[in-house]
């Protein structure tokens, strides 16, 4: 009796091995048919590796109502990645005399349009954030942004351009002006990468 107690308790144990390893090898399998995670874009990649990091910058704008003269202003921009890496986070915050302006931007690949969509988010914004329509593309070493819009009956155009993109720096335009005139320089930012031990 005991001789078949202990065949059965072998083959019950044998059993019990067979189903865990069975499940083992479900679960291995079941791993392997786990898609692969998506990956960013060369496009921003190519965005990343162009403004990404912590940035300090001057500002000039140019002469308007408030300030007949222009106006100068200082500040820092962070660039990061975006969830996955599908899209790009621009953090900026600047003091212009006793006031502090803060703004958020996002952009991302639109592969359909061939450009970057962008949401441009400011303190000085009542309605919040802007959505622009078009789309930013690079025009060979620039990445340029064009919008129009209507003010009062008459097309405007905004326009704005990231040149002069280097390592360690790069200069940011705004233009504005009526459609079909000469556009005119509204505001300019030189930024400056924020490396490691500085001060600023």
């Amino acid at each position: 009796m005991k001789y078949f107690r202990a065949i059965g308790i072998d083959l019950l144990v044998f059993a019990v091995a067979g189903v865990a390893v069975a499940q083992v090898g479900q679960g291995q399998a079941a791993a392997t048919r786990v898609p692969a995670e998506p990956k960013g874009s060369p496009q921003m990649e190519k965005l990343l590796r162009a403004f990404e990091g912590a940035w300090t910058i001057k500002e000039k704008f140019a002469p308007d109502a408030s300030s007949p003269n222009g106006a100068t202003a200082e500040g820092q921009i962070a660039w990061r990645a975006g969830p996955g890496k599908f899209s790009a986070i621009e953090e900026y915050r600047s003091k212009r005399e006793s006031a502090e302006v803060t703004g958020l931007g996002v952009f991302w690949w639109d592969e359909a349009a061939q450009g970057y969509r962008t949401i441009w988010c400011e303190s000085t914004n009542p309605g919040g954030c802007i959505s622009f329509k078009n789309v930013a593309h690079w025009e060979g070493p620039q990445l340029t942004l064009v919008e129009d819009y209507e003010v009062n009956g008459k097309k405007v155009i905004f326009k704005e351009v990231f040149g002069d993109i280097a390592p360690n720096a790069f200069t940011q335009t705004l233009y504005g002006g009526e459609a079909g005139k000469e556009l005119k320089v509204d505001q300019i930012i030189q930024a400056t990468k924020v490396t490691r031990g500085s001060t600023k």
